[in-house]
């Protein structure tokens, strides 16, 4: 069987699942597996696209899962069933968050009162960070101004996954990396010889989408394969937003910025909520109603 024999046979009705296996098993490009197209594949590898397009088609794996990995940000990531699969709105956390690195450093340097707070001395935090491509792509972008990373998730698995791709892409890295399994902030206390008096990112995309929305609309293999408490919790699915700012103490909220994914709704709702002590800025706009919402001490 060669691959022009496999892309024509009937019985593959979908096409572009067929192409993304072909390409990832015998190790080439969209461009060379139309030009190489009359080469034979060999049984193993045709087995192995054959189970790839059974279990995506069929048993409702998402393909990321099949391959084992995604691509983000022009690198490619680990994942599996322990983490959701990365979203295109994710590009836009790791944008916004990253303008906000480069401006802090650009302050910095044009303002010499700012000197005795370096931007290299910030302190980067992913609340519920799944397979961890976000910290990973600002980090690659701004090796510069970070000295550490917390990754936090209530899942081990999944902090197992983010290991992972720390290990294949920041292994060169001089960042102090920290892993904890934890719910939320409850090890801030633990650690605040590490982020007192330190500037803070914290970034948090944390369960928000409505159950029904989510049955409704999801694809069936999201709802089948995806861990479904990623995505849904809460009778306005703001529980968890609430009990991390909550656990936040008075010392690290003054040296706090923090980036949220959420629905227009839901950053109206905090907003008013914490409006004591935190603005409340949407600053990056994904689809028609996901927002990247950036939230700052109120002094």
């Amino acid at each position: 069987m060669n691959i022009a024999g496999l892309l024509s046979n009937p019985d593959f009705k979908e096409k572009h699942i067929l192409q993304k296996l072909i390409m990832e098993y015998t190790e080439c490009s969209r461009e060379e597996m139309w030009i190489n197209w009359d080469i034979e594949i060999s049984q193993d590898i045709y087995d192995k696209i054959i189970r790839g397009y059974k279990l995506s088609t069929e048993e409702k794996m998402p393909l990321d899962y099949v391959l084992w990995h995604v691509s983000f940000f022009g690198k490619e990531f680990i994942v599996n069933e322990n983490t959701l699969v990365p979203r295109p709105e994710t590009e836009y956390m790791v944008q916004a968050v990253t303008e906000h690195i480069q401006y802090s450093k650009s302050s910095n340097l044009s303002n010499p009162s700012n000197l005795s707070n370096p931007s290299n001395n910030l302190i980067l935090m992913d609340i519920g960070t799944g397979c961890w491509v976000l910290w990973t792509s600002v980090l690659l972008q701004n090796p510069e101004q970070i000295s550490t990373v917390f990754f936090t998730d209530i899942s081990d698995k999944a902090l197992l996954v983010a290991k992972q791709n720390v290990d294949k892409h920041l292994q060169w890295f001089k960042q102090e990396m920290i892993f904890i399994w934890t719910d939320l902030l409850a090890f801030v206390d633990n650690y605040k010889e590490v982020w007192q008096d330190k500037s803070i990112v914290l970034v948090a995309n944390l369960p928000y989408i409505p159950e029904q929305m989510f049955d409704q609309n999801s694809p069936e293999n999201v709802q089948k394969r995806e861990p479904r408490l990623a995505f849904v919790w809460g009778e306005d699915w703001l529980v968890y937003y609430r009990q991390m700012l909550d656990q936040m103490p008075e010392a690290m909220k003054k040296t706090t910025i923090c980036f949220f994914e959420m629905m227009t709704r839901q950053v109206e709702i905090l907003a008013k909520e914490y409006q004591k002590d935190r603005h409340f800025e949407e600053v990056k706009t994904f689809h028609f109603n996901i927002r990247i919402v950036k939230a700052t001490y109120r002094n």
